[in-house]
């Protein structure tokens, strides 16, 4: 792993001209639980890109993303430029749920319209990300209200089928931001899309990680966001 020599304007900075230009892609969660926004080639609707100081977001039909840069956010690249994570001190997480949890709202929604729907913490355990499902669905709605307080693996032994049925949204949130997916579930055996989308693996999950095998940061780290670079991309100087 080598740091990105530059500071948080100077990250917020590189977030905005490579959500702008459409590089690569993003992601964020742990592994078995994902969420990948990715901007298509020849995409018919144009993705929006703003920036506020630090923050910035990026809009498309089928999903979003909004990544706030603070004071502590670090960057560093994986062997072989693969990947480049944004990381933030450990010791500022939050405690994960403990088990699912169930609001009214999604205050922090991408879009005005989503902010009223409820809102579900499936509680994956980690402290690093949080999976959560969002919807208007009365009946889902129902099925997520009877899960609650239950662990993410008994939950979805119960709902996982209402899940795939409804296909609400999935938002994937960290310590920087969110990651936002309206694309359907595709049904078993199907292939994601190509655009934003989510993988929510049991088996993943169980193993407790949050970065691929023979992926590591420093143990005071979690990474918060992952940027995937097109082939040929040079990252800023390391140090």
């Amino acid at each position: 792993m080598g740091r990105l020599a530059l500071d948080p304007d100077g990250l917020a900075g590189l977030v905005h001209r490579l959500l702008a230009d459409a590089d690569g892609g993003w992601s964020m969660g742990v592994q078995g639980a994902v969420a990948e926004f990715v901007v298509t080639l020849g995409d018919p609707t144009p993705v929006s890109v703003h920036r506020r100081g630090r923050t910035v977001e990026a809009l498309a039909a089928t999903g979003g993303i909004r990544l706030t840069i603070n004071d502590a956010t670090q960057a560093f690249t994986a062997d072989g430029v693969d990947t480049v994570y944004l990381v933030v001190p450990r010791r500022t997480l939050p405690a994960p749920a403990s088990g699912v949890t169930v609001s009214d709202a999604d205050a922090g929604a991408l879009r005005p319209e989503d902010r009223h729907s409820l809102l579900a913490d499936l509680a994956i355990g980690h402290t690093a990300a949080a999976f959560c499902v969002r919807t208007d669905d009365t009946d889902l709605g129902q099925h997520l209200r009877a899960v609650k307080g239950a662990r993410w693996s008994d939950a979805l032994s119960a709902v996982g089928p209402a899940l795939v049925t409804a296909s609400p949204h999935r938002i994937v949130t960290t310590a920087l931001g969110r990651i936002e997916v309206y694309a359907a579930i595709p049904p078993a055996g199907g292939a994601s899309p190509e655009g934003p989308h989510t993988h929510l693996l049991p088996p993943l999950l169980r193993t407790g990680r949050e970065l691929p095998p023979r992926v590591s940061l420093p143990p005071d780290l979690a990474p918060a966001a992952a940027f995937h670079p097109p082939p040929g991309w040079t990252p800023p100087h390391a140090v």
